[in-house]
Order: C-alpha cells, then structure tokens, then sequence
C-alpha cells in the first residue's frame, strides 16, 4: 500500500473520529455562560418560609427580575 493511501485512511478516519466526538459533545447543551445552570420559578409559591400575604407587586417584580442588578421601576 503506497503512502498516499495510507495518509488518506489516516486522514479519513480522523475525520470521523472529529464528526462523533463533536455530535457528543454537542449533545450535553452546556449552561450559558457563567451560569450554574440551576434555576426556579419566580413567586411567593416556590419560596419557603415567605408569608403569602406579606408578598405585594414589588416583592414580585423583584423576584421576577432577578438578576438583574437594577430594582422594579416603580420601587
């Protein structure tokens, strides 16, 4: 077998061993970056020991925003 063959298996096989590894890696669907990846729900109800009736439109928007660095407009 010539050495033109030869680098052309080399080369071949490569490029399938590139296209499966970069498939599976496309397939885990990385978190955005510096995230944790680790969200929830905004609200009185996914919050434990927050009294439901203390919960007003601001506590809500707050909650709703974060993280954003800046408070409700109407705060």
């Amino acid at each position: 077998m010539g050495t033109l063959a030869r680098m052309g298996l080399l080369a071949g096989a490569g490029g399938l061993l590139y296209n499966w590894l970069s498939r599976r890696q496309a397939a885990k669907k990385p978190a955005p970056v510096f995230s944790s990846g680790v969200t929830r729900d905004a609200g009185p109800d996914t919050q434990s020991g927050i009294d439901k009736g203390q919960w007003d439109k601001i506590d809500e928007q707050a909650d709703e925003s974060f993280p954003a660095s800046d408070p409700p407009s109407n705060y």
